[in-house]
């Protein structure tokens, strides 16, 4: 089989009338394109389309996240990935300490020098479910207020009390990217259950609506917070 190199690219992009001022970043982005994922050493834990998914992750803009057990991904701390693992029935027990290495290795973006803009909501349930025990959720949140001081990380919580909002359907990973259009992850869906999914534009403009109603409808920035220092201040 031919392997197209960068050269060849150049010239396809040419001939289809690519604009010379395009021609470069294409060019590089075919370059990384071939270059091994940085997921590769975790290839035999990750199935294709989460692949698909890390992959964009890794070239988007914004991120917003939405969970309603567990602090999500992106902000955990390398005990509380653990603990998860340990407790996972889907994850094998030779594949728990890999996949807990792969949590920590996505946070990278949170901290190169083009970082990932990150906002979340959490259930307030959340800050109070002992994973892991009392000590490895009381170095949790405060990792947690620590990230939430970011300028580019948002925390959000959402109080108990509020009752049924616009995320009882369940957890969700909304991708926003400068030139492609936005990415929708779906892990535990009631109805179209575990898919990544960048081709349904009418998909994406829902979750970027439930986004924004659940940005409204949980406590602000400030308030979420103080909130997690209370909860820390309760632990110690």
């Amino acid at each position: 089989m031919y392997r197209l190199q960068h050269r060849d690219v150049r010239d396809l992009l040419k001939f289809y009338g690519v604009a010379q001022a395009e021609l470069n970043p294409l060019v590089e982005q075919a370059k990384r394109s071939a270059e091994p994922s940085w997921w590769a050493p975790y290839a035999d834990v990750v199935e294709d389309w989460f692949a698909f998914f890390l992959g964009s992750e890794g070239e988007a803009l914004r991120e917003f996240n939405y969970e309603q057990l567990v602090v999500p991904g992106l902000l955990q701390t390398q005990d509380y990935a653990a603990a998860l693992t340990s407790a996972s029935r889907s994850v094998a027990a030779h594949d728990r300490e890999k996949v807990a290495a792969l949590r920590l290795e996505r946070q990278q973006r949170l901290t190169d020098s083009d970082p990932l803009a990150l906002h979340v909501v959490i259930e307030e349930s959340v800050l109070r479910r002992p994973i892991g025990g009392r000590d490895v959720l009381l170095a949790q949140l405060r990792h947690l207020a620590t990230m939430a001081a970011l300028p580019h990380v948002d925390v959000q919580v959402m109080p108990t009390g509020v009752g049924a909002h616009s995320g009882m359907d369940g957890k969700f990973v909304l991708l926003e990217f400068e030139d492609f259009s936005p990415g929708v992850f779906l892990e535990s869906h009631p109805v179209l259950g575990a898919r990544y999914d960048v081709e349904d534009p009418k998909l994406a403009e829902t979750y970027a609506s439930i986004a924004k109603a659940l940005r409204d409808e949980a406590l602000d920035q400030r308030q979420s917070t103080e909130l997690i220092e209370s909860v820390i201040v309760d632990l110690v």
